[in-house]
């Protein structure tokens, strides 16, 4: 019985030193790794708006934009937003918008990317920023040449494996990973959405 407890206690010991140890590693690391977010980020956001000088947070209206989301069947349960900042020159100059949104629905799970977006809802950039897609089918969805077709004067939003018409612009989608590729579109179509509402919010406000 003696040594049970005593098993108990060591390892009871152990596990709480460990523990300790796991905080300390991770108060100690937390500030690093916060900066080094922020440099991907910073990246991100000149890759996609390279026309840029810098990029301010900001705050919309969340109400409206879920509203208008919610139109194009566009939820959280699918599409996070995860942030929206504003893209400027030297002389802050609103220039557009970058959009940072989570696609819930790809085959190996989320996808986040980030979307730059001007003041004609045109498409300047995308940088994905987490992918764990199938190797060789939808981690396809990292490459240029699938990217560069959101880079286009659209018509609507983006719709995959159709002809451009009313409904939107076709994106062909990535071969064997149709699910990859809706799930890129649908989070592409979301930024859209919220960068066209925060625009016509903002319009809204001026006139009145």
């Amino acid at each position: 019985m003696n040594k049970t407890i005593k098993n108990a206690l060591i390892l009871m010991t152990i596990t709480l030193v460990s523990g300790l140890l796991l905080g300390a590693v991770y108060e100690i690391t937390k500030e690093p790794r916060r900066k080094q977010q922020e440099k991907v980020q910073e990246l991100a956001y000149q890759t996609v708006f390279s026309e840029a000088d810098k990029f301010e947070n900001f705050d919309y209206d969340e109400s409206k934009v879920n509203e208008s989301l919610g139109k194009n069947e566009i939820t959280s349960k699918n599409v996070i937003i995860d942030s929206a900042v504003k893209a400027l020159d030297t002389n802050n100059t609103l220039l557009g918008y970058v959009i940072n949104v989570t696609s819930k629905e790809g085959f190996g799970g989320d996808i986040s990317f980030s979307v730059g977006i001007d003041l004609n809802s045109k498409i300047t950039g995308i940088s994905i920023l987490s992918i764990s897609e199938t190797a060789g089918l939808g981690m396809n969805a990292t490459k240029e040449e699938f990217l560069n077709q959101y880079l286009v004067d659209k018509n609507g939003l983006f719709i995959v494996n159709k002809d451009n018409n009313s409904e939107g612009t076709n994106i062909d989608a990535l071969s064997g990973a149709t699910i990859t590729s809706k799930a890129v579109t649908k989070g592409v179509n979301a930024a859209v959405i919220v960068a066209t509402t925060i625009m016509e919010t903002e319009k809204q406000e001026v006139t009145e």
